[in-house]
């Protein structure tokens, strides 16, 4: 079974190729709550080869004004953010949610606003408004545990996993770095110099932190999508494959050569890439 990353900014196709294209029944875990209003997903919803579940809450619970007079006191929101534990607790019980038992393949959708619920949790549990330094080990330990229980899951279920996330520009030491220095800010924030060689510009995950840059090491396969606008305005939806030195893309697939060239860029589809179209 693979483990798949679709990365992407938002609008480049991710929902649309892991509910269209991959092996179906697909069921959502529906962090973003979209699935039901998503005009294209009508059809499939309406015969079951698409399913899902809604975690079905906001990012706090606290209204906009407690919430920015939490951040500028730095202190406890008032209510417990619950969309962290729900998305938790779903997990640990979807061996009993028949929809997910019937699938085949099982997204997440997104890893993006998922660590917007666990930023939040942190930050109430912590009784603090603003991220300080221990609290960045315990977010990149918390990450690499939810993958990889994810990941168990999907294996021991005979699952795709795909997990659809957007994408951010991230430093990166270049190979001639010999140190990289890092000191703490007046209000708790890491600040990096990079001393003895340049720094490569990546494209990473839209999470916070090194796990946004190592991410794609837990995964057999990462694509990344984008849209091209032609100069008349037509728009063409991709899906690269293979590394373009910006993105550690990686696909576990045979790899498609046409005239000699090897082929990088897909329609959204996973039949395509895969070669069962």
């Amino acid at each position: 079974m693979a483990t798949i990353v679709l990365m992407g900014p938002p609008g480049s196709g991710k929902s649309l190729m892991a509910g269209l294209t991959a092996p179906s029944p697909v069921h959502f875990v529906d962090v973003d709550r979209k699935v039901s209003s998503t005009a294209r997903f009508r059809e499939a919803l309406l015969d079951g080869a698409i399913t899902f579940r809604e975690i079905g809450e906001s990012l706090t619970e606290s209204n906009l004004g407690d919430r920015l007079k939490q951040y500028i006191e730095d202190k406890q929101g008032k209510v417990p953010p619950k969309g962290w534990l729900n998305f938790a607790n779903y997990m640990g019980s979807i061996e009993s949610d028949e929809s997910a038992k019937k699938a085949k393949t099982i997204v997440i959708d997104t890893y993006t606003q998922l660590a917007m619920h666990m930023w939040s949790y942190i930050q109430h549990v912590r009784a603090k408004g603003k991220f300080q330094w221990d609290d960045w080990n315990i977010w990149k330990h918390m990450w690499t545990e939810t993958t990889n229980a994810l990941i168990d899951y999907s294996r021991a279920t005979e699952k795709h996993l795909i997990v659809c996330l957007h994408e951010r520009f991230a430093e990166k030491p270049g190979e001639d770095t010999t140190q990289v220095r890092i000191t703490m800010g007046a209000k708790g924030e890491k600040n990096r110099d990079y001393l003895g060689g340049k720094v490569d510009v990546k494209v990473a995950a839209s999470i916070e932190g090194s796990f946004g840059l190592d991410f794609g090491t837990y995964f057999t396969d990462v694509y990344r999508l984008r849209v091209d606008v032609d100069d008349s305005g037509i728009p063409t939806w991709k899906c690269r494959v293979h590394p373009d030195g910006q993105s550690d893309l990686r696909c576990s697939f045979p790899s498609t050569v046409k005239d000699g060239k090897l082929i990088v860029d897909f329609e959204p589809d996973f039949r395509k890439i895969w070669g069962k179209e």
